[in-house]
């Protein structure tokens, strides 16, 4: 029986992982050059090891100063097809949930909120960002772009104070749902000082237009869900197609 081949850097990993094992987080883990000879493995096959590693969240990587065991974190989770406010999937997932660096300014809604939104070119509307945090930790980047006035209805954000669907609610503006296409991008600059992450960290990032029960678009926003805090799911169905007679 020939003997499975295993590559050098599941075996790096596998080490790796027995160290973390028995390291509390936030401890530093021996160098490269320790692990190397500990492992009786090359540098960068140990370097390439920890990337895999830091990219599951298993490691922190800090320039110049070290390799950390990273704080275990509990994944939220929240169904796709239910719209809900970031806050509340925190909430619902056991964590605390608070809103910070909220910031409301009035601009002239970009070319491309009002292509989405369906208006004129330059219609006055905001520019509405804040982080949400999951018992502390920063999770999610919210951008909201909105008209100044839907309708007759002069939208006024006074009322703001965390939940932007629960605010154009108590202006009698009902928000029933959305359409969003979600990807992976890299964090701007904006969000990375939000999320405390580097620039170039890639984030799940969705992107959404929010429709009253008049079916209105009303609200263009951007969400930058920073990398292992919050998943989403939804189920999907096979479509049967009857096969016609021959």
């Amino acid at each position: 029986m020939t003997e499975r081949f295993i590559p050098r850097q599941r075996l790096a990993r596998d080490g790796i992982e027995e160290i973390l094992m028995t390291t509390t987080p936030g401890q530093r883990l021996p160098s490269e050059d320790k692990l190397a000879k500990l492992l009786g493995m090359s540098r960068p096959t140990i370097r390439s090891a920890l990337s895999a590693l830091e990219q599951e969240g298993l490691v922190v990587r800090k320039h110049g100063v070290g390799t950390f065991a990273a704080r275990p974190l509990r994944t939220m989770n929240a169904p796709l097809h239910i719209l809900n406010s970031v806050a509340d999937i925190v909430t619902d997932n056991g964590f605390e949930p608070s809103v910070t660096n909220i910031h409301i300014a009035s601009v002239s809604l970009p070319h491309h909120v009002t292509d989405a939104l369906d208006l004129p070119d330059e219609t006055d509307g905001y520019r509405v960002t804040r982080t949400v945090l999951a018992s502390g930790d920063p999770a999610v980047f919210l951008i909201d772009y909105l008209p100044a006035q839907v309708g007759t209805m002069r939208v006024d954000l006074t009322v703001f104070s965390d939940k932007m669907m629960a605010a154009l609610a108590r202006l009698g503006i009902i928000i029933s749902s959305a359409a969003t296409q979600i990807s992976i991008k890299r964090a701007s600059e904006e969000a990375a000082n939000a999320l405390g992450i580097p620039s170039d960290e890639a984030v799940l990032y969705l992107q959404q237009v929010a429709y009253t029960t008049e079916h209105i678009p009303v609200i263009y926003s951007i969400g930058y869900h920073r990398e292992g805090y919050i998943s989403y799911s939804i189920i999907r169905h096979t479509e049967f197609k009857e096969r016609p007679e021959s």
